[in-house]
Order: structure tokens, then sequence, then C-alpha cells
């Protein structure tokens, strides 16, 4: 049952995507055939997974294989509106517990206008999952979930050096199943950009963020003034950092607390053909568990490169300190990703990766690691 916010911010984002697409350039696109494109995507994967609950104790491996057939509709190459809408279903079939097949929607729309003075993005996106993570396991059972999410952000330049940007973000994660706290959130934020180089601004913002909590959870408000920068650092370094004062308010019960916030993203261009990327975040959260309220902490690195022409590689790694507010938790999240992409021709490519993801916490019921082999095709035509 959605929420009488969910549906307005549903309707909001639609009425939106509406009237970007009543655009002209973009009614021209559709109807050209050269600036639109319609495909059949199509992925098929297998897993063997060590902890499939994320136990601390007696882990369940499995083996399981994913069919994930889908329509993607790309408009605007030529035009000043681009955009893409896709949907897929993810046939989940597990080799030995069958009682935890399933499938899961997924579908995303995202579109952009930029005419070098007006820059305005709408993202909305709909996924189920039903797969175990840091706070949503429980032994022998998945959690199923709808995750709704949507944005509209934009950006006006004032004067040839000074533009400002503005934006409405929301999130809904709903749970399906009893003792987790659903969490609905709408975030506001405001900036101000100067330029002080050629591709180098400044930015002064202020962001706030509404928190509604199901059961269990304190509904409570966000304040975060930030400074930062953003653009080309160095010639072959760019990114965008935000740091400053971060307040969160609770409607009842715990103090209010503050900190640093932090928010970056960086990313290096080592050589032509391998780029490194790396990121730091400081903010707060809310557990899925009792709606329990934390700090967290983060740092994010990564690699790709090009061998060849059908060759590629990756690998990345996070680390997430969580620090509860109103209970004694401490957890340490670590995740890395091994994986190379052979590009067969343009329709088709084949992937294989290792993941790795422990958490170890000082409550000892939630700590794990977990191991995931996998290999997976990838069509799109």
């Amino acid at each position: 049952m959605l929420t009488a916010r969910t549906k307005w911010v549903t309707y909001s984002i639609l009425l939106g995507a509406a009237l970007l697409c009543g655009d002209k350039n973009l009614a021209a696109a559709a109807a050209a055939e050269s600036d639109s494109d319609f495909f059949f995507t199509g992925v098929a994967s297998a897993q063997a997974n060590d902890n499939v609950f994320l136990s601390h104790t007696n882990a369940k491996s499995d083996t399981i294989f994913d069919l994930t057939p889908g329509l993607e509709f790309d408009f605007g190459k030529n035009s000043l509106t681009k955009g893409m809408f896709s949907i897929n279903e993810d046939f989940q079939i597990y080799g030995s517990e069958s009682s935890l097949n399933t499938g899961l929607t997924n579908a995303a729309f995202t579109s952009a206008y930029d005419d070098n003075k007006t820059k305005l993005n709408l993202n909305a996106s709909y996924h189920i999952a039903d797969q175990a993570t840091r706070d949503v396991h429980l032994v022998g059972v998945l959690v199923k979930r709808d995750l709704y999410h949507a944005e509209a952000l934009g950006e006006d330049a004032v004067t040839e050096k000074t533009s400002v940007g503005a934006g409405v973000v929301y999130d809904d994660t709903q749970y399906k199943h009893t003792g987790y706290t659903n969490w609905e959130w709408i975030k506001v934020p405001l900036k101000y950009y100067y330029e002080v180089e050629p591709k180098l601004d400044l930015s002064a913002g202020f962001t706030y963020k509404d928190n509604q909590l199901g059961t269990g959870g304190v509904n409570s408000n966000e304040y975060f003034y930030n400074v930062g920068a953003r653009g080309e650092f160095t010639p072959k370094l760019t990114g965008e950092l935000s740091v400053g004062y971060e307040q969160i308010q609770f409607a009842k019960g715990v103090k209010s607390k503050n900190g640093v916030g932090v928010d970056s993203n960086f990313t290096y261009a080592y050589t032509p053909k391998t780029t490194v990327t790396f990121g730091v975040s400081n903010d707060f959260g809310y557990s899925a568990s009792g709606g329990s309220s934390y700090r967290i902490f983060g740092l994010n690195g990564g690699v790709s490169t090009a061998i060849n022409d059908q060759w590629k590689a990756n690998a990345q790694l996070s680390y997430n300190h969580y620090d509860y507010i109103s209970t004694t938790e401490k957890d340490d999240f670590y995740n890395g990703q091994l994986g190379a992409t052979y590009i067969i021709n343009v329709y088709l490519s084949v992937t294989g990766a290792y993941t790795y993801t422990e958490d170890s916490s000082n409550i000892t019921a939630d700590s794990f690691t977990n191991n995931i082999f996998s290999i997976s095709a990838s069509l799109r035509f």
C-alpha cells in the first residue's frame, strides 16, 4: 500500500516526465528513427554463494541462477533532451532452496536537458529486492522489499561565472516482512557555484532532509551546511567535494546529534585506458532492523582498465563504519570485488567476478563473511 506522500511524489515525477516528453525536440526525436533506439536486453548469470542468508553461524551455501529479459528505449540522441526507459524481470532460481525462487521487477526512467545555460535531470526507478544485506538478514529467510526512488535536479547559469542548483530527491523502502522498519525520505539540496578557473567551481550549499520511519523508528530532520568544489582539479583529476556541518534532530527521545558531513567523488585518469575512482562520505542513516539511527563513515575506491578492444578488468574496495546513536552497536563493513569482461561483439559480452563481504560487529550475532563467484552473459540488440 502506497502512502499518501509516496503517491504524491510518484505522480509529481510522472507529471514532470510527461512535461519533459512534451518538449518539441523530444517529440521529434521519438518520431525520427535516427534519434531513438529500441533494444531487447537480457542477462543470464550463475553465482556460487557460500552464505545466502549472511548468517554468523551455520552458513547456507547455494548456486543461484538469474535470467533477466528486458526492454530498453533510448531517445533524443541528437536533441537537447535525451533519455532512457528500461524494464526487466529478474527470475531468480536457487539450486537447492527452491522455496526461495522468485521474480523481481526493475524499471527505470532517466532524462536530461542541457542547452549550456540550463540543465535538468529527471530520474525515477522501481525495484523489488530479495537479497540479504548487512542489516536485512534472517536465518533461513530472505526479506523482500519494494524500493522507490525519484529525483529532479536542475542548474541554471545566472551570470558568466555563477550558477545555482536546486532539486528534490525522494526515496522509499517498504518491507514485506514483519519486524523491519520502513524508511521514507525527501531531500532538498541547494547549491551556489562560482567559477574560479575554467572548468573549476567553488560551491556553497544547504541540504534539508526529512526522514519518516515506520514501526520502531523515530522521525527526524537533517541539515547540512557545506562548502566545496567541483570540476577539473588537475588535467587528470576531476570530481566534486562537499564538506561542512551536519545536524540531525529527532522528533522524540534521542537528543540531536551533529558532526562533520562529507560527500565526495573523484576520478583520476591514470592512463588513457585506466581510470581510478575514489571517494569519502560521512552521513546519517537508519537500520532496517528496529529503525535504529546511526552515523556512517565511508571510504571507497576502484580501478578499471581496458586491456584491449575485447578485454576489460575492474576492481572495487569499500569500507563503512556504522556507529549507532541509540544503541551500543558498532559495525565495520568491508566489500571488495574483482571482475573481468570479455566483449564478444557489440551485442554480447561475458563477465566473471569474485565478491568478498565482511561485517565485523560488536554484536556477535550480526557478524558474517560472504564469498560469491559469478559468471554472466549480457545481451543487448
